[in-house]
C-alpha cells in the first residue's frame, strides 16, 4: 500500500472555504454529528452534500415522471418541495464538478510546495495549518452550545467534546483556505477555457499545476461516486413522492367508480382495521426485541402499543396501495441510477486469490466493527465456491467513532509484512471487545509472529501512513461506512451472500465489465 495524496478528504475543505457557495464544514469520521439537527451537524461528505436551492429560482418545465391508466404524471404533480430537489440535481452536480476540479489542483498545489521545501505533504499540511490550530475557548464553547442549545443533546456525555472538535475543524478550514491562496499566488495554475470536463475526452488537459497536467480522465474517476450520490439521493426523495402521487390518483378514481369520497375507502380500509394492541401482543414484541430496547416493559408500554398501531397502519396502507394498483395499468419512467463502475486501486494490500482473476472483490473494512466481523463467515463461505475465479483484496477504513481501530489496521498491516495478515484479522473480528495495543501485541505472539519486529512497527506508527492513504482513497470512492465491498469496481449494495453470488456472477458473465482495480 504504497503512500500517496493522501489529504483529498482535508483539501474538500480548502474547496469548501474558498468557493463561492462554501457549505458547513464537513469531514469524514467526526464521530457522531453533534447529536444535532442539520445546522449545528457535521455533513458526513461534503461534496456529496446537497446544496441549498438558489431561492426565487423559476421552476424549470415539468418533467414526465410516469402514466397511469393514460394520464400523465410530472415533476409538477408531485411534493413541491421534491420538485425543487429534483430540478436542482444538475446544479448540485456542476457544483461538484468544479469541487473536485478544485480539490485536484489544490492537491497539486501542495504537492509543488512540499517538493519545493522538501517536505512531505503531510509534513507541510501540519507545519501550515494543524500547527496553528488552536483549542477554542470555554467562552467559545459555550456560545457555540447556547446558540444551538434546540439543536443539540445536551445529555450526552460527549457533546462538549464534539463542540471542540466542530469548532477547530472551522479554524482548520479558514487556516486551510488561507494557505491555499498563497500558494496559488506562488505557482503557476492554468485552467483550460472549458471546465465542463464530463464532456471532454479522457485525455484532455482541464488544467495545469506548476507544470503538471490535470486530465479529463483523472477528474471524471473522482466525480463518479459523487454523482451516483447525488443522483441516489434525489432519486429516494422523487420515487416514495411519485408513489404517493400515484395512489392519490388510484385512490380518488376508486372513489369515483364507488361514488363515495376518497376518505370513506381510507376510513373502511385502514381506520377502521387498526386494533388496539393486547397486552400479549406488546408482551411478545417486547420479549422478541428487549436486547434492543434497553427499558423495562411497563415504562415503554404505551410507546410499544403506538408502535405497533403506526406497523398496522403502514401494513394496510401498503396492502391498499396493492389492490388499487393490480388493476391499473402503470408505466414508471423513472429509475434508480446504477452504481458506477471504478478503477479501485490496489498493489500490495492483503489479498487471497490468483492476481489473474476475472473477478476481484475489495472491501474496506473496520477491526473494530460488528457488521464487519459478522461478514466475514459470509466472505470466507461464498469465496471457497468460486476457486480461482476471485480475486479478495482487504483494505483498511477504520471509523473515526471507533477508538481502537486505527491502531487495529496498523497492527493487522505489521502482520501483513510476516505473511501472517489474514489469521491476524481473524483474530481481531474475534475477539474486538480487546484491541488494546497490549493485545494486539499478545495476539502476534499467538501467531509465532516476530514480536521485536512486529512490536517496533506498532509502536513506530511505521504503517499509520498506509491506513490513512486506504482511507482517503476509500473517501474517494465514495465509501462512508464498513464494510464497503467493490465487485469489479462496482459497490455491493446490499451485505449478504446471495447479494455478493449475484454480483459475483454478474461480473463473470461481464456485465460489469468496466475496469476494476488499478495499481496505486
Amino acid at each position: 500500500m504504497k503512500t500517496a495524496n493522501s489529504f483529498l478528504i482535508i483539501l474538500f475543505l480548502f474547496v469548501l472555504a474558498i468557493a463561492a457557495s462554501a457549505q458547513t464544514r464537513g469531514r469524514r469520521g467526526a464521530g457522531r454529528p453533534l447529536n444535532a439537527k442539520p445546522t449545528a451537524a457535521l455533513p458526513a461528505q461534503p461534496a456529496a452534500t446537497p446544496l441549498p436551492i438558489t431561492p426565487g429560482a423559476p421552476p424549470a418545465a415539468p418533467v414526465l415522471l410516469a402514466i397511469v391508466n393514460g394520464q400523465n404524471v410530472t415533476t409538477a404533480d408531485i411534493d413541491p418541495k421534491v420538485r425543487e430537489e429534483v430540478e436542482a440535481l444538475e446544479g448540485r452536480i456542476a457544483e461538484a464538478r468544479q469541487g473536485i476540479l478544485e480539490l485536484q489542483i489544490n492537491t497539486l498545489l501542495l504537492e509543488s510546495e512540499a517538493s519545493k521545501r522538501k517536505l512531505t505533504s503531510q509534513q507541510l499540511y501540519d507545519l501550515e495549518v494543524v500547527k496553528k490550530i488552536a483549542d477554542p475557548s470555554a467562552a467559545d464553547i459555550n456560545k457555540f452550545t447556547e446558540e444551538n442549545r434546540d439543536q443539540l443533546d445536551q445529555t450526552d456525555p460527549a457533546m462538549r467534546q464534539q463542540v471542540v472538535s466542530y469548532l477547530r475543524g472551522e479554524q482548520e478550514a479558514k487556516i486551510s483556505a488561507e494557505f491555499v491562496k498563497r500558494l496559488r499566488v506562488s505557482n503557476a495554475v492554468v485552467m483550460n477555457a472549458n471546465r465542463n470536463f464530463s464532456a471532454l475526452a479522457p485525455a484532455t488537459v482541464v488544467a495545469t499545476v506548476a507544470g503538471r497536467p490535470i486530465t479529463a480522465a483523472t477528474l471524471n474517476e473522482r466525480l463518479k461516486p459523487i454523482v451516483y450520490k447525488l443522483r441516489l439521493e434525489t432519486y429516494l426523495l422523487e420515487r416514495p413522492s411519485l408513489d404517493l402521487t400515484i395512489n392519490d390518483l388510484l385512490l380518488l378514481a376508486e372513489a369515483n367508480r364507488r361514488n363515495v369520497p376518497p376518505e370513506e375507502i381510507v376510513r373502511k380500509e385502514i381506520s377502521e382495521k387498526i386494533h388496539q394492541p393486547t397486552d400479549a401482543e406488546i408482551g411478545k414484541f417486547y420479549s422478541e426485541n428487549k436486547t434492543r430496547i434497553k427499558a423495562d416493559l411497563d415504562s415503554i408500554r404505551g410507546q410499544l402499543a403506538s408502535y405497533l398501531q403506526e406497523q398496522e397502519r403502514q401494513r394496510l396502507e401498503a396492502s391498499l396501495s396493492d389492490s388499487l394498483r393490480k388493476g391499473a395499468n402503470i408505466r414508471i419512467l423513472i429509475s434508480a441510477p446504477e452504481p458506477p463502475v471504478q478503477s479501485i486501486s490496489v498493489d500490495d494490500d492483503p489479498a487471497r486469490g490468483d492476481a489473474a482473476a476475472p473477478v476481484t472483490i475489495v472491501e474496506f473494512t473496520d477491526f473494530q466493527c460488528p457488521s464487519c466481523a459478522a461478514m466475514q463467515p459470509v466472505l470466507d463461505d461464498v469465496l471457497k465456491s468460486y476457486g480461482n475465479k476471485v480475486r479478495f483484496v482487504v483494505r483498511d477504513f477504520p471509523l473515526r467513532q471507533h477508538t481502537f481501530a486505527r491502531k487495529a489496521a496498523e497492527a493487522a498491516n505489521a502482520a501483513n509484512a510476516q505473511g501472517k495478515f489474514f489469521e491476524y484479522a481473524a483474530l481481531l473480528f474475534k475477539r474486538q471487545d480487546a484491541l488494546d495495543v497490549p493485545s494486539l501485541k499478545k495476539y502476534a505472539t499467538e501467531l509465532g509472529l516476530d514480536r521485536a519486529r512486529f512490536d517496533a512497527a506498532l509502536d513506530s506508527g511505521k504503517y499509520a501512513a498506509e491506513v490513512k492513504h486506504d482511507i482517503d482513497d476509500g473517501q474517494m470512492y465514495g465509501v462512508e461506512s464498513t464494510p464497503t465491498i467493490f465487485v469489479n469496481g462496482v459497490t455491493l449494495k446490499a451485505l449478504g451472500a446471495e447479494e455478493l453470488r449475484a454480483a459475483i456472477d454478474r461480473a463473470l458473465a461481464g456485465t460489469n465489465s468496466g475496469p476494476k482495480v488499478s495499481p496505486k
